[in-house]
């Protein structure tokens, strides 16, 4: 049997690439499928064979639509509807509950085909914070939440969450057979990370997209007085801002900021550093990515407090801290100064990072795709 899988991703995968995001098997665990169909909705993307390790073995295939807005979603659904039918795929995957997801429902809906949906952030929590801050992307927000998100999440036939604090968004919105399946850490590729020559230590690191949510000036102002220097990894529409926050707190000789680093030479980075730091909102994404990268690196970290009852178990892992400078500054040179502390942080997190040992979900993840297909 052939078998083939239709994604809807949360972005262009350019984008991804360009970031340096490219996992192997990522769309296709354990290599369970024959045929990967991306469905982009970019006029053009990047070309498949410099992102085939997403797809591991399979023949990998990019169906470019093109750039669709939400208001004019519905004049182009029997289109993609069209292709998808063309593919004929055994699953249909998406990674959110808005304009993809709604594409994926709704061709999973007219075709009969299962539709596996996976969840990567609090939308709820989302709406809380762009109501304070941006009225524009608040309206958005709630005609997605009235529109579009009820739909996607009930069409499901498997939803997983990344993090346990997404779980009241989705049974609010009528989620059915909901499980929680980690992001895929490959624990060989952190566990064996090279120390980066020359670079300065001790190094406290920072990896994340450089928006607000992410709050990188609580780590910038948290390195003042610091005996320490500081790398932030990322790139976004914040980061004009965080430049002239460093420059004019005078860390300009302390701080660093690079765009992105390739996900094969990401783990040298962390090797390299001597804490981890991310003042991220716990209440957005209880468990990010780079966290568990940290955590499989055995670095000592520290985060947010995260919201009561969700905290994924990190309580003996991680320094807990206030979301602001004063108190992350503390917590940082806690670690730095004191070895013990340091060496038990460390260790927690590698015995912690077992939860997201990637041959583990990925195992999970292709189950998951024959328990669909057979029950189809």
């Amino acid at each position: 049997m052939n078998k083939k899988i239709c994604i809807f991703p949360n972005d262009p995968l350019i984008s991804y690439f360009k970031k340096g995001e490219i996992k192997n098997r990522y769309f296709n665990p354990q290599n369970f499928f024959d045929e990967v169909h991306i469905i982009s909705f970019i006029d053009k993307d990047v070309e498949k064979n410099k992102i085939q390790t997403v797809a591991g073995k399979a023949k990998l295939e990019i169906h470019e639509i093109g750039k669709i807005t939400i208001n004019k979603r519905k004049d182009h659904v029997n289109n993609v509807i069209n292709i998808v039918k063309s593919i004929n795929p055994d699953v249909i995957r998406a990674y959110n509950s808005r304009l993809e997801g709604w594409f994926a429902a709704n061709c999973a809906h007219e075709l009969n085909i299962p539709f596996f949906l996976s969840i990567h952030t609090q939308m709820d929590h989302n709406r809380k914070i762009a109501r304070k801050t941006n009225l524009k992307k608040y309206l958005g927000l709630k005609y997605l939440e009235k529109f579009i998100e009820p739909y996607v999440i009930k069409q499901a036939n498997k939803i997983t969450i990344v993090y346990r604090v997404i779980e009241p968004y989705i049974l609010k919105k009528g989620g059915k057979n909901l499980e929680l399946l980690y992001n895929r850490i490959d624990l060989s590729q952190f566990s064996n990370g090279e120390k980066i020559e020359n670079i300065p230590t001790p190094l406290v690191l920072s990896v994340g997209n450089l928006i607000k949510e992410k709050n990188h000036e609580c780590i910038i102002r948290a390195m003042k007085d610091l005996d320490a220097h500081c790398l932030i990894i990322g790139k976004g529409n914040d980061s004009k801002r965080l430049k002239k926050v460093i420059s004019g707190e005078g860390l300009k000789n302390k701080i660093q900021i690079i765009d992105s680093v390739p996900h094969n030479e990401i783990q040298n980075y962390y090797k390299s550093a001597s804490v981890f730091a991310l003042a991220y909102d716990s209440e957005l994404e209880g468990l990010p990515m780079p966290v568990m990268e940290a955590m499989a690196s055995g670095l000592p970290i520290v985060i947010p407090f995260q919201k009561e009852g969700f905290s994924d178990g990190l309580e003996n892992t991680v320094l807990f801290s206030e979301r602001n400078s004063q108190e992350f500054h503390n917590n940082i040179k806690k670690i730095l100064n004191n070895q013990n502390i340091s060496h038990k942080l460390s260790i927690n997190s590698i015995n912690k990072s077992k939860d997201f040992d990637g041959e583990v979900i990925e195992q999970r993840e292709a189950e998951i795709y024959e328990e669909l297909i057979r029950r189809n």
